[in-house]
């Protein structure tokens, strides 16, 4: 409602859907880039041994670390060429490092206890904002940078560069 009050039509360029589209934008960006407590999920996540392949939770869009409370360490990000040089389908013990492929998060050495347990601190994609009922997650002090977000990209639809260089420059 906010970004139509500055005097935007409801018409084929510009509607409320489309705005809408561009506040839930502006808030998955924010969730990519921001350390927002927000966003912040943990899950515990239990050892199968022989396993080293677990999918990541739903709606996963970071990692911020991989807790081994058994161990009393962090596992260590490494990267997935090396990681495919590990063979970590023959190396057993308590995993100590971690990559994430193609949805899934790769542990080594292979896990060779079923009863440790991981937690998994990651930041969660934010739900989609729906109805004009809808809250953003994100922090109420901050709400005025999705708003700026949409009326930057309404005034790109609408090919009012003035206007967009205007408000910018407030």
């Amino acid at each position: 409602n906010e970004v139509l009050s500055f005097g935007f039509n409801d018409g084929p360029q510009l509607n409320r859907s489309r705005v809408q589209n561009y506040v839930n934008e502006a808030e998955f960006q924010i969730a990519r880039q921001v350390e927002g407590p927000e966003y912040q999920q943990n899950l515990t996540l239990p050892l199968v041994a022989g396993t080293y392949v677990y999918p990541l939770p739903t709606g996963f869009v970071r990692m911020q670390d991989i807790g081994y409370p058994a161990m009393a360490t962090r596992l260590r990000p490494r990267d997935i060429q090396d990681f495919d040089m590990s063979n970590a389908q023959q190396v057993m013990g308590p995993p100590a490092t971690y990559t994430l492929d193609q949805g899934n998060l790769l542990l080594f050495p292979n896990p060779s206890a079923s009863t440790d347990v991981l937690i998994l601190r990651y930041f969660m994609i934010p739900p989609a904002l729906v109805n004009d009922s809808d809250v953003p997650v994100l922090n109420p002090n901050y709400l005025h940078l999705l708003v700026d977000y949409a009326l930057f990209r309404a005034f790109d639809a609408e090919d009012d560069y003035e206007a967009k260089q205007n408000f910018l420059t407030q």
